[in-house]
């Protein structure tokens, strides 16, 4: 049943080497079986990596909010803290300056 004298193979022989064998089926069947497995595990894998990303996504901004009103308060705090400084400087060269535009010099509170 081999080849005759031309080479040629029968055509039974040359069918078969067409078609895939049964085990050679059964490996691509169970090839996308085991495919389709690990698409699914990849989909709940991605649901709960979902999950997680926007619980971190909400703590994220949570703290954006805390570090905002944080930095709200500073900057008023410092605004005021210039402010007053600027105020009590000003106070300061007016009563310098009194003596020489000819206004009597401020009394101490103190005493």
């Amino acid at each position: 049943m081999g080849a005759d004298e031309t080479g040629a193979k029968p055509p039974a022989a040359r069918r078969q080497k067409l078609l895939p064998s049964w085990g050679r089926i059964g490996d691509f069947v169970l090839n996308v079986l085991r495919l389709e497995g690990a698409v699914e595990s990849l989909k709940k894998e991605n649901v709960e990596l979902d999950r997680r990303v926007l619980a971190l996504q909400r703590q994220v901004d949570e703290q954006a909010g805390q570090l905002r009103i944080l930095s709200e308060f500073v900057n008023k705090a410092l605004e005021e803290s210039v402010k007053r400084r600027a105020e009590e400087a000003a106070v300061r060269a007016l009563e310098r300056m009194a003596p020489l535009i000819g206004l009597p010099a401020p009394k101490d509170e103190e005493g």
